[in-house]
């Protein structure tokens, strides 16, 4: 959990060092400077000027001066400050690049390199969804994503999800076949389609690496395209399991052209 810890802080702009007297700091305080450097590993001739930046940055306070001793700014207090820090960097960032003069176009397929990549990219697509979220996935995936789908869900977004494995108990529509992941895994890669207000696609496989490539979109024919797959699969989901999906599909395909109606008439017609 540690290393958790270090890592995601690394991810957030701290050095691996500061991590690691921050958290060691946390587990024994008030602690004098020789202390965190044996319980950090820092050099002793590096950890003050360490201490220094902490306290610059608003981690880590110096509770008494002889010796001097710290203590660790808490958890919930970090995340606040975090929070603002970056919302508010964010927002300048933001009207920065509104006021830039650009010629640039946003592409239409954009290219997700990495499986934590592709996790973020699930989170932010779920996240702006206003309408519904349909996806098809496995249960690792769908558990790693399990807080925003709940969020999404409590916003009163439509939520569909369809997997061949066990999904976890989450609000909206599940439909699963129960195949475990390690014998599904024998023939199939993990895969992800998210699907949010039926026009931004998120494709590709979810293997866990860097390697692991998707794409977002929002090319209209690439976007059916997709759609059509779910559906299908929820169609003989139904048709197998013996569970009516007719409701949701006539929600799924609602803006599509009646394609059953036109066939029909067409047929007729001869």
């Amino acid at each position: 959990m540690e290393d958790r810890v270090v890592d995601t802080m690394r991810e957030l702009g701290f050095t691996a060092t500061q991590a690691k007297v921050y958290v060691s700091l946390l587990k024994q305080q008030p602690a004098t400077g020789y202390e965190l450097a044996r319980s950090a590993a820092v050099p002793r001739s590096a950890i003050y000027n360490v201490l220094g930046q902490l306290e610059g940055l608003g981690l880590i306070n110096a509770v008494q001066t002889r010796p001097a001793k710290y203590e660790a700014l808490p958890p919930e207090r970090l995340h606040e400050l975090l929070q603002s820090r970056f919302v508010g960097r964010l927002e300048q960032l933001k009207g920065a690049l509104d006021r830039l003069e650009t010629r640039a176009e946003t592409p239409s397929i954009w290219t997700v390199q990495g499986y934590d990549a592709l996790i973020e990219q699930a989170r932010a697509l779920i996240a702006k969804s206003e309408r519904s979220v349909v996806a098809s996935l496995w249960g690792r995936e769908a558990k790693l994503l399990s807080s925003a789908l709940r969020r999404a869900a409590g916003d009163r977004i439509d939520v569909v999800l369809f997997s061949f494995t066990p999904l976890p108990r989450l609000p909206g529509e599940r439909f699963s076949y129960g195949i475990p992941e390690a014998e599904l895994a024998r023939y199939w890669p993990h895969k992800l389609i998210l699907i949010s207000d039926l026009s931004r696609l998120l494709v590709g496989r979810a293997e866990e690496g860097e390697e692991n490539r998707a794409v977002v979109t929002e090319e209209a024919p690439l976007v059916e395209t997709a759609l059509s797959n779910l559906v299908l699969d929820l169609t003989l989901y139904g048709q197998r399991a013996g569970v009516a999906t007719d409701d949701v599909i006539k929600r799924l395909t609602s803006h599509l052209a009646p394609i059953d109606e036109l066939v029909s008439a067409a047929l007729g017609r001869r």
